[in-house]
């Protein structure tokens, strides 16, 4: 197994994020300026992830790789597992699949570690769960757009709802919504499925999505809610402005309630999760 060691400007850490979609990546050292991180690879895979890595630095505008070293695979295992730790976003408590330990009136969510699609870290899923127990009621049906892990969705079903359909296009999302879904003991409907094909409204609509996906399936998904669209996902003033013109163009839906997040203080641009309302 290799080990590619890289850093990036601190400021662009979270945009580095979003462009790895999910891929496990490890700080090795957090400062004001730069952040040293490492990624793991199988050896037939370095060369790929090496110039994924090499596209995405272009693309964002910062970044190198600073070295490469083989390990033990059965070593990079067992630090990995312990690097993962317990995520507090209440009410919920996000845990590796294979933590039992649990906290008092915090409901626990497993999730299986190491696919690309959602562990709970990012600040996009953290404000969406936030915001689910206050829109979320007794008996609602729910259906989550671009599931990934199924992390809303488990979530949405532990919060009560009568109903929950979890769709992505991506083939091995679905199969892990399953698997998470199973793990946590809740029933889930996790379907291979994009926003256009879906029939009938659900009460409440969630999507975590990057604005260029809204762009295209937005007016798609609109159709598919009672009372509440939650979305998440906006990156900065101007992609907000862009879902505000979007959502204020439907006379039938009104925007009421818009929080925001970011992990450094010190960056101008925030993360933005939207509730939107049927009137």
């Amino acid at each position: 197994m290799r080990k590619i060691v890289s850093e990036i400007p601190t400021e662009l850490l979270e945009l580095l994020l979003v462009e790895l979609n999910g891929y496990g990546i490890e700080i090795l050292e957090k400062g004001k300026n730069t952040v040293k991180f490492a990624i793991y690879s199988e050896d037939t895979e370095e060369e790929s992830i090496k110039s994924s890595l090499q596209t995405i630095f272009e693309d964002i505008g910062g970044g190198k790789i600073l070295e490469e070293s083989f390990i033990k695979e059965e070593n990079w295992e067992e630090k990995w597992k312990e690097n993962i730790e317990p995520i507090v976003v209440e009410p919920f408590l996000i845990l590796p699949e294979w933590e039992l330990e649990t906290k008092e009136n915090l409901i626990p969510i497993r999730i299986k570690v190491g696919m690309a699609f959602g562990t709970g870290l990012h600040p996009t899923t953290q404000m969406i769960l936030k915001l689910l127990p206050k829109y979320l009621k007794d008996e609602y049906t729910v259906l989550d757009i671009g599931t990934g892990s199924g992390i809303l969705a488990i979530a949405s079903a532990k919060l009560g709802a009568k109903k929950v359909k979890a769709i992505d296009i991506d083939k091995d999302a679905v199969e892990e919504c399953k698997y998470n879904s199973w793990e946590n003991e809740v029933n889930v409907e996790c379907e291979l499925n994009s926003p256009e094909n879906i029939k009938g409204k659900y009460d409440l609509a969630l999507a975590n999505l990057e604005i260029k996906i809204f762009r295209k399936i937005l007016n798609n998904i609109i159709p598919l809610f009672d009372k509440y669209l939650i979305i998440s996902g906006i990156f900065g003033d101007k992609e907000k402005s862009e879902i505000e013109n979007s959502v204020n163009g439907h006379k039938d839906l009104e925007i009421v309630e818009i929080v925001e997040k970011t992990e450094n203080k010190s960056l101008k641009d925030k993360w933005f999760a939207f509730v939107i309302k049927r009137k």
